[in-house]
């Protein structure tokens, strides 16, 4: 499998792949989130989101986050390689690589 070769040589893909695969969702409820105007329009229009779509949902913008952070880790890890090479070390792109990261958190 070729996740499980990723996650042995990224512990923190590792770390995010553990925490998503043992979250659990109660698939009788669910909280919902907006103004007060939006979800009591909602409930006036029997406009309710189904709990499938809802997980689904919550999933895939896991995923996305759980990717924006291993993609800027992993430009970090270039650019630290990088600059250590170098003369003269210029760790701005560094920086704003991680900070990068962690808005993605």
């Amino acid at each position: 499998r070729q996740e499980k070769v990723r996650e042995d040589s990224d512990e923190v893909r590792a770390a995010l792949n553990y925490y998503t695969s043992n979250l659990n969702y109660t698939p009788d409820k669910y909280v919902l989130t907006g103004s007060r105007e939006e979800r009591s329009k909602l409930i006036r229009e029997d406009r309710l989101p189904d709990i499938k779509n809802v997980i689904a949902s919550d999933m895939g913008l896991r995923y996305l986050l759980r990717n924006e952070i291993l993609t800027a880790l992993g430009e970090a890890r270039a650019e630290l390689e990088y600059q250590m090479k170098q003369d003269a070390v210029d760790c701005s792109e560094l920086l704003g690589l991680l900070l990068q990261a962690q808005t993605s958190c």
